[in-house]
């Protein structure tokens, strides 16, 4: 039986939920090496760097200080306004010229400009047709230059869909499609003709003492994030079922609390191999 039926979350609640997770994570060291390690090996000299969701710019503040990388320019996409006034700060104190349209990306925009490196951390969540979307914006690089998406892979937060969104009626769109892993974005590359590397990322998540009686509201807010719901609107018995899911899969290591959610790193060349072909 269906309960009552609950909106996603909206561009504020949305904001506010990202950045309990992100105090959580211990994904972005991985992250960033990871970023590092695809420019070094298939870059040579500054960098024009794309980044299509750049949230409030930590990707490119923590790159910008890598002795080994070098950019000769930024420019990034970024729709959420909590997110664009955090970054327009951050970029006027980038070492070179940088960029920011306040705005949503789709197959349909028009990219200015030539890039060498074009950065999807997380955002291809927001694609209509996320496979489409980074085929487009790796239309706009340079001979010789690499598009990259990191993205869940289709595991824990993924999967709670397939267990859960049966369980309650969603009268709105999710802003962050949660559904969407490096599974279907792989998928939807090779229906086009596109072989991408994939690699996957052992990150985790430190949910140490989250799951104490003194954390509700925080459990509440990391669970909505996961959801893209108010986790809190949820019936007491799901909301259970949820955190035991979660909890359950944690692993005791050093004396903290962790839940492996993989990463994957999706990159592509440009040009692609093969024919890019409509979907089908």
């Amino acid at each position: 039986m269906h309960t009552k039926p609950l909106p996603s979350l909206d561009a504020r609640r949305y904001a506010e939920t990202f950045a309990i997770f992100l105090q959580r994570s211990l994904e972005y060291d991985l992250m960033t090496a990871e970023i590092e390690r695809v420019i070094s090996t298939r870059l040579r000299g500054p960098i024009r760097m794309l980044d299509i969701g750049a949230g409030t710019g930590c990707v490119i503040a923590d790159l910008a200080q890598r002795p080994a990388l070098a950019f000769a320019g930024y420019a990034a996409f970024e729709p959420n306004p909590s997110h664009v006034q955090v970054l327009q700060t951050l970029l006027t104190k980038l070492p070179f010229p940088a960029q920011l349209q306040a705005r949503g990306f789709d197959e349909g925009v028009q990219i200015e400009g030539q890039h060498d490196f074009v950065l999807f951390s997380h955002s291809l969540y927001w694609m209509r047709d996320p496979a489409a979307a980074m085929l487009h914006a790796a239309a706009s690089l340079a001979p010789g230059g690499v598009a990259m998406a990191l993205i869940q892979g289709p595991y824990g937060a993924h999967a709670l869909f397939h267990l859960f969104e049966d369980q309650y009626l969603r009268l709105s769109p999710m802003l962050q499609n949660n559904r969407i892993s490096s599974h279907e974005l792989v998928a939807g590359l090779r229906r086009r003709g596109v072989e991408p590397e994939v690699r996957i990322l052992k990150t985790p998540v430190d949910l140490t003492g989250m799951f104490d009686a003194g954390k509700v509201h925080e459990l509440g807010e990391f669970m909505s994030f996961l959801l893209q719901l108010e986790y809190g609107d949820l019936p007491h018995r799901l909301q259970l079922d949820i955190a035991q899911y979660v909890e359950g899969g944690c692993v005791e290591t050093d004396g903290r609390l962790l839940w492996y959610l993989p990463n994957a790193s999706v990159v592509i060349s440009w040009p692609v191999d093969g024919n890019v072909v409509a979907d089908r």
